[in-house]
């Protein structure tokens, strides 16, 4: 299958990073606190103001840690799937260079023709999309699949990854359902 992968809160964790911005401004929320929410809309306007001009210099991207356990559950898929990395980058343009170099660093293994820089990823012709927003999903011509993250975990998506240990049995079952 030709699996299509979002990269902010599924592989990269860029919640961790919103949350060094916030406590950088003296303000701690926990993702439990989250729970269902961004966290720009857990803030007065002004701060969430200041945490977007971060977002948009594109620097925070590049130290973002990876999401726990990202990099086997990508080296696994690949070894049975085509792997495409989308990310909706057009939302912070100046990310895009840092993307790149990030990808690199920490998933050398994923060729940087695998990339994908899009803004609407209804143009996305893959069999699965793996994202964590499931407004994603809407026009997508393959199966959504919902990767758990603190702002998602009141929807109930058909299908839903929680970790990257279970993403290769996810494929299965993606699979087994299409016959």
């Amino acid at each position: 299958m030709r699996i299509a992968i979002d990269m902010d809160e599924v592989i990269a964790d860029t919640a961790a990073v919103k949350q060094r911005i916030l406590a950088d401004m003296g303000i701690e929320i926990s993702r439990e606190v989250a729970r269902g929410r961004e966290f720009k809309d857990m803030v007065p306007e002004a701060t969430a103001t200041e945490m977007a001009r971060v977002m948009h210099t594109g620097l925070p991207f590049a130290n973002a840690p990876v999401v726990d356990g990202a990099v086997d559950g990508l080296r696994a898929l690949q070894d049975r799937h085509e792997v495409f990395i989308a990310t909706a980058a057009m939302e912070y343009p100046a990310s895009c260079s840092h993307k790149i170099a990030w990808m690199e660093r920490h998933f050398p293994f994923i060729d940087r023709l695998n990339l994908v820089f899009c803004g609407d990823k209804s143009i996305l012709n893959a069999d699965v999309l793996i994202d964590d927003h499931t407004r994603h999903f809407d026009g997508f011509m393959g199966q959504g699949v919902c990767f758990t993250a603190h702002h998602n975990l009141d929807e109930d998506p058909a299908y839903r990854l929680d970790r990257w240990s279970d993403a290769e049995a996810m494929m299965v079952r993606i699979e087994e359902a299409r016959v």
